[in-house]
């Protein structure tokens, strides 16, 4: 009897074990917000630098809602969205049940969670901030102030540095109490990173190849790469963006070097290495400094081009493959591809043909508002610089031939080697990878892009420095 009763126990409490741990499965978000009735609001979450709708729920009479799924939600910063477009943040991870109080537009000093405290300690930790600001303002106005003495200065700078080390202390007490939590992830990346000592060469001479090399490296020690919760927050690509914007030596040996390098951190978790090689793909695809397009070639053909971009399908993939093979052909240092077009008494000249030290490849339209205004420019610098081997090899991309042949004899441009391809038969639409004009190439004698994506003004500075570094005499 004993016996059978002990087992009946046995089987209760497995049950009950059982039935707890389903219970806990998924995410279960009970939320009451004063002052919101009858409405509906969202369940938003961070990715990368966008947040994206995950869940909506009707509001009842009394400001409660929940949110409630079967499967629990990756790690992150997740936001509730109420009307007006206002919302709270809060952390979901480990812990993806519990209940939430608080009041419309006094969030952050209202709110109050029940069976989450990792969220209640980040509220904490954002009011501690919240204070903190408020006494280091006027400490920062006072120091704008051109008429303090360096005495007064100085004081104020180490109340500053003070307030700034209990906000180091309170942040790193967040990560002692909860060293797995997502929010740390946020935390540790804000720890200030100190600038690496130089790197000195043998004969004691600075090495600055190898400090730079230091201090790039060092810029990611406080982000974990193999953890991809910090891309549900706003984390990672903004260390991204910072990085390849403000760190990195803008040169595409440079960049490319520091992108494989990053890649190769991420490459055993798939979904940072699909974000990472996204950010810098799309980053270099469209650069608006010239030359770093060929970051974007080197990405397509790294990463792309030998399958390793799982996340694409084949319409995706071949999209991208077809836009850097355009791309390839004309990076700088390349040979212009040669096209051949008809001049106004319908012979016809190759690019290659023109005998010049520089080449200005300039596609217009005379209807074009932008090349209105540019046509002018760059004429005013042919006429100032011909003298110097210059010729512009103007591309007229209209149909309409009477119209380009008066275009050119009325704004006194006859003088440049003015051409036009009305069908496209030299294919120099793809070859030029034209989306948009003007669109101005500067290449040298050897026919080799030396500058493109330019303007006028940009032109007749490349070429006045080049000219001058040949020891050529300045000229008006």
């Amino acid at each position: 009897m004993v016996k059978r009763i002990f087992k009946i126990l046995i089987a209760l409490f497995i049950l009950i074990n059982s039935t707890t741990a389903c219970a806990k499965e998924g995410y279960h978000i009970e939320v009451q917000v004063k002052g919101v009735s009858d409405t509906l609001c969202y369940l938003a979450y961070h990715f990368g630098n966008r947040q994206y709708l995950l869940d909506s729920v009707d509001v009842d009479g009394e400001g409660r809602f929940t949110f409630a799924g079967e499967e629990s939600l990756p790690g992150g910063m997740y936001m509730i969205v109420l009307p007006g477009q206002k919302y709270f943040e809060l952390i979901i991870d480990e812990s993806q049940h519990f209940e939430i109080e608080t009041v419309m537009d006094e969030f952050v000093e209202t709110i109050k969670f029940k069976g989450s405290p990792e969220n209640s300690s980040f509220y904490e930790y954002i009011r501690y901030l919240r204070k903190k600001n408020q006494e280091v303002a006027p400490i920062r106005e006072e120091l704008n102030d051109p008429s303090i003495s360096e005495e007064r200065r100085e004081t104020l700078r180490e109340k500053s540095r003070f307030i700034d080390s209990q906000v180091d202390k309170k942040r790193e007490a967040y990560i002692e109490k909860f060293p797995d939590c997502v929010f740390s992830l946020i935390l540790r990346s804000q720890r200030e990173v100190p600038p690496p000592e130089p790197v000195i060469s043998e004969d004691g001479t600075t090495d600055y190849g190898a400090s730079y090399r230091k201090h790039t490296k060092n810029y990611w020690q406080h982000i974990d790469f193999t953890d991809d919760r910090i891309l549900r927050t706003p984390v990672y690509h903004s260390k991204l963006d910072h990085f390849f914007t403000n760190v990195v030596i803008k040169h595409p040996d440079s960049i490319i070097n520091m992108a494989d390098y990053i890649v190769d951190q991420v490459r055993e978790n798939d979904e940072m290495f699909e974000y990472t090689v996204w950010f810098i793909t799309n980053k270099y695809e469209r650069s608006n400094i010239m030359g770093l397009d060929a970051v974007f070639v080197h990405m397509v053909e790294e990463y792309y081009k030998t399958g390793k971009a799982f996340w694409l399908d084949e319409e995706q993939l071949e999209r991208i493959i077809r836009r850097s093979d355009r791309l390839k052909p004309i990076l700088l240092g390349k040979t212009a591809p040669d096209i051949k077009m008809y001049l106004p008494d319908k012979s016809t000249i190759s690019l290659h043909e023109v005998p010049a030290t520089y080449t200005v490849i300039y596609f217009w339209d005379s209807d074009c508002p932008h090349c209105k205004r540019e046509t002018p420019k760059l004429n005013d610098f042919y006429q100032r610089y011909k003298d110097h081997g210059i010729e512009i090899f103007a591309v007229n991309i209209e149909p309409d031939r009477e119209r380009w042949i008066s275009y050119v004899e009325k704004n006194n441009i006859e003088d440049w080697i003015n051409v036009n391809d009305a069908m496209n038969r030299s294919g120099f639409r793809d070859k030029y990878d034209i989306y948009s004009i003007p669109l101005i190439f500067l290449i040298d004698e050897d026919k080799k892009i030396i500058a493109k994506n330019v303007d006028a003004e940009q032109v007749e500075d490349i070429i006045s420095r080049k000219l001058q570094k040949n020891l050529l005499p300045a000229f008006e």
